[in-house]
């Protein structure tokens, strides 16, 4: 298979990571917060980012460097930190003592990786000049949703920025040709 289509596939998979991601909203609106349905997306959701991330940094290699593996690298450990902490909620419910060592440092480290990494992302597509300006908004929009009162949109909004940036890439709408991307994200 030729690496192209393994990259245009993973945007493929972004765009279902983020619909996924946004289908939180819907959820937790109508079953409420840590609901089984929104704690299923969200699970579904974090195990696809994990992988499919390293799409963001396969088409902007060249211009992000090793920065934007540490960044994409850090993106996905957050969610599988996230997965984790989803998967714990959705099968044993809620968990007796949340402000355990163990539950404070997975909650530090995972939003540092996720919530970090976004804006580091953020500066690194803008800077890169491969995805148009819309997917470097998106990453910023996610990160200032969590100034809105209602917590429910954040997951929206991330989902959005995912599904921005893998139709970016699934359908090639980028900065240069695709063939040129996907080589250099192998030769970096």
């Amino acid at each position: 298979m030729h690496w192209e289509r393994i990259v245009r596939w993973l945007g493929l998979g972004c765009v279902a990571a983020g619909v996924s991601r946004m289908g939180m909203t819907p959820t937790s609106m109508i079953w409420g917060f840590n609901s089984g349905p929104e704690l299923a997306c969200g699970l579904t959701a974090c195990i696809l980012m994990s992988f499919v991330t390293f799409a963001f940094f396969l088409v902007q290699s060249k211009e992000t460097g090793v920065l934007g593996a540490v960044t994409v690298t850090a993106i996905a450990l957050g969610n599988l930190l996230t997965a984790a902490v989803l998967w714990g909620y959705l099968v044993y419910g809620e968990f007796g003592d949340e402000n355990n060592l163990l539950s404070s440092v997975t909650g530090l480290v995972s939003s540092a990786g996720v919530l970090g990494g976004a804006l580091l992302l953020a500066i690194l597509t803008w800077r890169a000049k491969v995805f148009p300006r819309a997917a470097a908004y998106g990453l910023l929009g996610m990160l200032a949703s969590m100034a809105l009162p209602w917590t429910e949109w954040f997951a929206f909004f991330w989902g959005l920025s995912y599904v921005i940036m893998g139709y970016c890439i699934w359908t090639g709408k980028l900065g240069r040709p695709l063939s040129a991307q996907a080589t250099a994200g192998l030769s970096a």
